[in-house]
């Protein structure tokens, strides 16, 4: 059996040391300098449905939402988001729309309190924005979206601006797809226009009850 000499294994020694160290700082800037919360008091969930036809159209919001950002500063690509939406907190500025909008003609909240959205991978446009590729989920029904990403802009470390525009089917999540008005056909348009626009904060833990 050979045996290393003196010499080499305490390089080895300092090598090995050396990679705990690199590993371990690492470790702690992911879990600490590049986790991200929304600043929701900044931040705005917003949507708009044609209605009448078209002839006009309605906006309303989700006020109670959390977003889990593991952020890479370097390679944003590289990141990652998740999104947990309370259905209940839908707020269109007149209470007994909303209330109805949580009943089972719609959202039906008591049954599906949460729409999610979890990203999967991110790619960079020649543009400079991204899109997010990623699980969309909401009535109890998934499915695989494409979301246009936008960053507006940046503040130290902890401070992101994010900037979404898309839209969606409802009916392919059977929101309301069985609803009728009592006096007009397609009272409500299909598609839902969504616009999002939020900046970070640094990631803390949520508070407990």
């Amino acid at each position: 059996m050979k045996h290393l000499s003196i010499g080499t294994r305490t390089t080895s020694i300092f090598l090995i040391l050396g990679l705990l160290i690199f590993v371990s700082s690492f470790g702690s800037y992911n879990n600490d300098d590049v986790r991200l919360n929304v600043e929701s008091n900044h931040s705005t969930i917003q949507f708009y449905v044609p209605i009448s036809n078209g002839i006009t159209r309605i906006s309303g919001k989700f006020t109670d939402y959390t977003m889990d950002i593991a952020y890479d500063s370097i390679n944003f690509a590289n990141s990652k988001i998740s999104v947990i939406i309370n259905s209940e907190s839908i707020n269109t500025g007149i209470a007994g729309r909303d209330e109805h909008l949580s009943t089972a003609d719609f959202f039906d909240t008591e049954k599906f309190p949460e729409i999610t959205f979890v990203s999967e991978p991110i790619s960079a446009n020649p543009s400079g924005n991204f899109t997010l590729v990623g699980n969309f989920t909401m009535h109890g029904i998934s499915k695989r979206i494409e979301m246009p990403l936008t960053i507006t802009g940046k503040e130290g470390k902890y401070t992101v601006g994010f900037s979404s525009r898309l839209s969606i089917d409802r009916t392919e999540y059977g929101v309301g797809s069985d609803f009728k008005h009592s006096s007009m056909d397609n009272f409500i348009g299909n598609m839902v226009a969504i616009e999002i626009d939020f900046w970070t904060k640094k990631w803390k833990e949520p508070k407990k009850d």
